[in-house]
């Protein structure tokens, strides 16, 4: 990387959500900045650094968790106020701790996101905007979907405000005056927004980051709203915070995401759409939750940083961080102060440890009958929809080392975990059982693991697998938590489409549900159905996703007593029939189930992946090559005249490219291909299951027959049934 910068500790906080860490702007001739923070115990606090320790500006008493902290544009006579949000309300601070505003919502939803321009404060709310005027409480609207993130620019020629959104599942938009002006699809799922500083204040222009870890641009001009992708998002964390980094060099736009990693990408002012470049990327361990660029340990600008659990750290010139150069700057007498304070605080800690150990014992020791509380293990977990292999991808973070993790699920699944821990598989004591139970040792000081799991290929599945996950912090009291996560039936469907994408010509089956049920039941449905977050219960809902694997697509649209699903998949179509029907008899619920097969859906939908079913079939020829070629014991540093007397020249090619940890998804392909035809021969009642076709179709398959594969596809015809539950 071209920046050479080191980490720097300055001070540890509580547990931070997403952008709650601001740099304030400097308004005297000092050209060194304070920051504030805001934690989850409720405590924002306003810090500076002065000979390289933290000092304290001012300090609030902890209450409700603050969930983000934002500024006063820098051309505003707010810009030096702070804003914090907690639950449904919003606090003003001055500069010296004092409280200013008060505004309090009337939705009972915690604020996740809010923006400040001049005197206009917006909040969002779950899927509520809330529009303050000298904030005073002035208008509200509901979206379609949770918000995100949320941006405001000045309207041209007027004084009125026009909001930028990220919409969960629905991409972005453009709200004017409480209404949705023009609305886009962003596949990739943005999370965060940063506005460049440069732009004019009624030019809608932002960059995003995604859930899949890509980067883009969204812009807005002549009605037209349009993103674009500048950074591939594939090996990335997800983004959970972006900022503005500047230096002699140029703005920079920083990222933190997920895995810990923190870039900065170099922008070009003149046109934001060039691709960014790369300068610098480092890797601290556990998820960033905030960051921004600013002037504070020192008079040169550097990156500052807080992650879940708290900490706040710099990246500074390592110049700047040599010891000379770092006791050059400090008086010996602020040296002998810090090491009385350090001495006080270490005595401090050791007289509340021994007091809090004296406790417990006469506590245990007592004859008065009492219940011993130990404190929740503050974990955040997640889980991801499936990768091209099938993979789920389970996210545990934690704000203490972990260490151990015990897995159970009364299903067969395979399992993986990272490079932090080491997985164990304890075999079932009953051969014919298909419980498993799993342990995974975590390395020392683990805070963050990624547990990958998927179901065993041919078994056969009727409801959504659970899994419970134990998780075992290294310190104590020696307390676990328990985590409970439902793997869907569909797992690969979780990138979300537009509704334009329907109006490419595609073989659709379709499912028609009627009945006495609601939309919150259907929306019951599908959550075992589909992984990820579903659009909230509406009047009517309406939303498309696409296979991960195949690219095939699935259309849900539902209201009160009736349901349509389509997709060109037919296996999805016979899993959501089979869901659909085992959750009516659970809740007792009557129910007709219409469903229409396409003529010739399985070999259409096969067109559309013959081309990556090719190449996947080649990727696994080679990667069998090369295994085989690594068998003749040939030596990877002589020349390749010893080997061409024996080899060929697709050999060498082979044997000179790259080795890549990739795996390829030829197998699974081939899995899903067999279910067309396996599904097809379920629904349609003309046709009856072949074993030796199906053998037929497994050797052409196995052998990348297409020509074989879309001949014993296209032996079927259309078929329409109905079924009473």
């Amino acid at each position: 990387m071209e920046y050479d910068l080191s980490r720097i500790d300055y001070t540890i906080c509580g547990i931070t959500y997403p952008d709650s860490l601001k740099i304030l702007p400097s308004l005297d001739e000092k050209v060194q900045q304070k920051f504030v923070v805001g934690d989850k115990n409720g405590v924002l606090q306003c810090l500076a650094i002065k000979d390289e320790e933290p000092v304290v500006q001012f300090k609030t008493l902890p209450g409700r968790p603050i969930t983000s902290v934002q500024l006063g544009c820098s051309s505003d006579s707010h810009a030096d106020k702070t804003f914090a949000a907690s639950g449904n309300e919003v606090k003003g601070y001055t500069r010296k701790g004092k409280v200013f505003l008060t505004v309090s919502t009337l939705v009972a939803e915690t604020i996740t996101s809010m923006c400040v321009i001049g005197n206009d404060l917006i909040l969002c709310s779950g899927r509520t905007v809330t529009h303050c005027k000298d904030f005073n409480e002035m208008t509200s609207f509901t979206c379609e979907d949770r918000i995100l993130d949320v941006a405001a620019f000045n309207a041209p020629n007027s004084t009125r405000i026009r909001l930028l959104l990220l919409i969960a599942n629905k991409g972005t938009a453009i709200a004017d005056n409480g209404h949705l002006t023009v609305q886009t699809h962003i596949n990739s799922g943005p999370s965060r927004l940063a506005v460049p500083k440069s732009i004019r204040p009624s030019e809608i222009c932002a960059f995003y980051g995604a859930a899949n870890g890509s980067i883009g641009l969204i812009s807005y001009n002549k009605s037209e709203l349009k993103s674009k992708c500048l950074v591939d998002g594939q090996g990335l964390g997800s983004v959970m915070c972006v900022g503005w980094y500047s230096n002699h060099v140029g703005a920079h736009l920083i990222v933190g995401r997920h895995d810990g990693s923190i870039q900065l990408y170099l922008t070009n002012p003149q046109n934001y759409e060039d691709k960014l470049q790369l300068k610098y990327s480092y890797f601290c361990g556990e998820p960033i939750t905030s960051i921004c660029g600013g002037c504070i340990g020192s008079d040169e600008p550097e990156v500052l940083a807080t992650t879940f659990s708290g900490r706040i750290f710099g990246l500074r010139p390592r110049r700047l961080l040599s010891t000379a150069a770092i006791l050059s700057n400090i008086p010996a007498e602020a040296l002998a102060t810090r090491r009385l304070k350090l001495e006080n605080e270490v005595a401090r800690l050791e007289k509340q440890t021994a007091n809090e150990r004296d406790k417990y014992q006469k506590n245990t020791r007592s004859l008065q009958s009492s219940l011993s509380v130990p404190p929740l293990l503050d974990v955040q977990y997640e889980l991801e929809g499936a990768t091209k292999n099938g993979w789920q991808e389970a996210r545990i973070t934690s704000p203490v080392p972990l260490d151990m993790l015990f897995i159970y699920c009364n299903n067969k699944l395979d399992l993986e975990t990272d490079s932090a821990g080491v997985l164990s598989l304890c075999p079932p004591q009953n051969e014919k059982s298909s419980d498993i139970l799993a342990t995974i040792r975590c390395q020392t000081g683990t805070r963050r693991l990624w547990i990958h799991m998927r179901s065993t290929k041919n078994t056969t599945i009727i409801e959504n697998i659970k899994v419970l996950i134990y998780v075992l912090p290294a310190g104590a009291p020696r307390v676990s938590r328990l985590f409970k996560f439902c793997l869907p039936m569909l797992p690969f469907y979780w990138q979300h489409e537009n509704q334009e994408s329907l109006n490419i010509r595609r073989c659709l089956c379709e499912i028609h549900v009627t009945g006495t049920f609601s939309v919150v039941e259907v929306t019951s449905w599908l959550s075992e159905a589909l992984p990820g977050e579903l659009p909230r219960p509406a009047n009517s809902v309406k939303f498309v996703r696409s296979h991960t694997l195949l690219n095939t697509l699935l259309s849900c649209e539902y209201e009160r007593g009736s349901a349509i699903f389509k997709s060109d998949n037919i296996s999805t179509i016979a899993d959501l029939k089979d869901i659909i029907s085992n959750c009516v008899v659970r809740k007792g619920l009557k129910i007709n189930i219409n469903y229409d097969i396409s003529e010739n859906c399985c070999a259409e939908a096969f067109d559309i992946i013959e081309e990556s079913f090719i190449t996947e079939y080649k990727k696994r020829q080679e990667k069998n090559l090369k295994e085989s070629l690594r068998m003749l014991d040939l030596d990877s540093s002589i020349e390749n005249s010893e080997a061409k007397s024996f080899l060929c020249s697709d050999y060498l090619r082979v044997w000179a490219s790259p080795d890549t940890s990739d795996e390829t998804c030829f197998e699974q392909l081939v899995y899903e291909m067999e279910k067309w035809y396996k599904d097809w021969c379920k629904l349609s009642s003309n046709t009856q299951f072949s074993s030796s076709e199906f053998k037929v179709l497994h050797q052409s398959l196995k052998n990348c027959d297409t020509m074989a594969v879309k001949s014993i596809f296209r032996r079927n015809g259309s078929m329409e049934f109905v079924e009473k539950v």
